[in-house]
This record gives C-alpha cells, structure tokens and sequence, in this order.
C-alpha cells in the first residue's frame, strides 16, 4: 500500500485520507445538526461514525489538484466541483436504488432536482480551501505518524467494518421501506372513508343542482332533501370510518415501534416516493412516542423537573438581626 501510487498519493494515503475526513465530517453534520436541533442525531447514511462522501470528497480533490494543491483558485473551483457531482450522483443513485430522497434543496434558489444547490456548492468551495490549507498538513503528518505494517493493517480493518455498515445499512434501508409501504396502505385504508362520503356527497349535490335548474320553483325542497341525505349519509359513515380510521392508526404505531428509525432522525428531509403518504405518519407517531417519553420521564422525577423549570435557590434561615 505505501508504494502503490494513484497519482500524486499512495494507495494507503488514499485510504487514509478517506477513513479520516469521513469521521471529521461525521463530526461536523453532528456538531451542526446539535447546535440546529438541541439534540444528538446520528448523522449520515451509515450506522458508524463516517459520512463517505466527504472522505470521497477530499481524497478525488487531492488527486485531481495534484501539484497544484497550493493554488488556492484552483482548490476553490475543484473544492466546488467535486462534492456537487458526488452529492448530485449520490443522491440520484440513494433515489434510485431505493426509492427515497435522502436531502431536498428545492426550498433554496437555483437548485437542481433538490438533489444540489449553489448555496451549498459555494460552502464546499470554501470549506475546501479552508480543508487543504490549514487542515491536510496536520492530517498528512498523523497519518504517516503509523509504520507500514500498522498502518496497513489498520486500513485493512477499516475497510472490513466498512464493508459491514454498508451492507448492515442496505438492509436497513430495505426493511424501512418494506414497513412504508405497510403504512402506506394503511394510510390509504384510513383515506376510504372519507372518499367514499366525498364521492356521495359530489353525487347528491351534482343531482340536486340539475334538478334545481330544472325546476327552480322546487328548489327549496331538494335542498332540503340534500340535507337530510347528506345527514344520514353522514352519521352513517361517520362511525364506521372513526372505527377504521383508529385501527389504522394503532397499527401504524405499533409498525413504528419495531421499524429502523434511525436514518428517519438523520435525514430530516427524506421522503419516500413510492409511499408518499407514509414518512409524514412515522414521523407524526415518533413524536408521539418521544412526547410520551418526556411525560413519562417528568412523572418519575417531579421534583428534579420542578427545579429545572424555576430557579431553586436555599432559603436564608439565619434569624434577623435586632
């Protein structure tokens, strides 16, 4: 590994470079996310501490820019380039393959798909130089810090559990929308219902306006006759679609108790394209059973919690002074 070349680097140097940056990124989407959030979420698309595509990211610029990695224009321009070719390919393929998109840009300007946007593309240009001027050179000596053997067997390692995460993930990944689709039919059972009172409802209004301009002197009549077909129709439905509808629903919840959800809290903008309706119940039932939690949490430390609600200060029993 340390006298195989791929340009300008080592076949263990690229190895290295990319196990290193992958966990620094990590890091970064989990610091960020903490500061935005209040909270730890398990960032990325992996179960271990790495985000690929920024240790891809650096490792592509370093062999693209080769000797000219100290031209800083040239570092911003490649630094621009590179993630947003990963990030747009790596989104197309996660779409693709799995039928989920993972991020959405298509709230910011000048967006492609959702999948890039120049906002983000920009950031990466300068995170790039800020990466390959001030930080490499220090990464570039901790790697080197490890003899031929230690380091090779390191990287051997690496790669191993990250061979595992990824198919331990693609399995995940798999179940997840196995149990979409679950509640996408479920979602679709609860909508039944509705449906079926909506068709009668344009069926019964449709027929009394065409007899109203047919005889308008007996229009106060069918409208009455409406109302009261309406009203039947109504409660006659009203029991039987509040039954199924809260069958669905324990279902649903009971389905999000034993589904992955993990890669959900991650991708905060993920939707399903084959079970839209679905990723907007999971989430609704997890913040049901996250809200549950915290009221469970609250009722089993009353006094701890009041404390952290008021300010607690001890009471000054030192008797007045005369």
């Amino acid at each position: 590994m340390y006298h195989i070349y791929l340009h300008t680097l080592t076949l263990y140097e690229v190895f290295a470079y990319f196990f290193i940056y992958s966990f620094l990124g990590w890091v970064c989407e989990v610091a960020f996310h903490a500061i935005k959030t209040g909270k730890f979420v398990n960032r990325g698309f992996l179960n271990g501490p790495v985000c690929p595509i920024y240790g891809a990211g650096v490792v592509v610029i370093l062999l693209i820019l080769g000797e000219y990695a100290e031209e800083m224009w040239a570092v911003f321009l490649v630094g621009i380039a590179v993630p947003t070719l990963l990030e747009l390919v790596t989104g197309w393929l996660l779409e693709t393959f799995f039928h989920d998109k993972w991020w959405d840009y298509s709230e910011r300007r000048f967006n492609f798909k959702g999948y890039i946007c120049l906002e983000f593309s920009l950031l990466w240009g300068i995170a790039a130089v800020c990466v390959i001027s001030i930080l490499h050179p220090l990464i570039r000596k901790f790697a080197m810090l490890f003899t031929e053997v230690a380091g090779t067997v390191l990287v051997c390692i690496g790669a191993a559990i990250l061979l595992a995460d990824v198919i331990l993930t693609v399995l995940q990944v798999l179940k997840l929308n196995q149990k979409l689709a679950e509640i996408d039919k479920l979602a679709k059972a609860m909508r039944v219902g509705s449906d079926l009172i909506g068709k009668e409802v344009a069926a019964v209004t449709l027929a009394a306006r065409k007899g109203v301009e047919q005889v308008k002197d007996s229009a106060q009549k069918k409208t009455s006759q409406v109302r009261e077909t309406l009203e039947e129709k109504k409660e006659a439905w009203d029991e039987k679609t509040a039954a199924r509808r809260a069958e669905a629903k324990a279902r649903i919840d009971e389905i999000v108790k034993k589904m992955p959800k993990r890669l959900l809290k991650a991708f905060p903008s993920l939707s399903s394209r084959r079970n839209p309706d679905s990723v907007p119940l999971v989430r609704e039932s997890m913040e049901k059973e996250e809200d549950k939690t915290m009221r469970d949490a609250t009722k089993e430390h009353p006094v701890q919690q009041e404390c952290e609600e008021q300010t607690c200060t001890p009471q000054d029993n030192t008797p007045d002074k005369e």
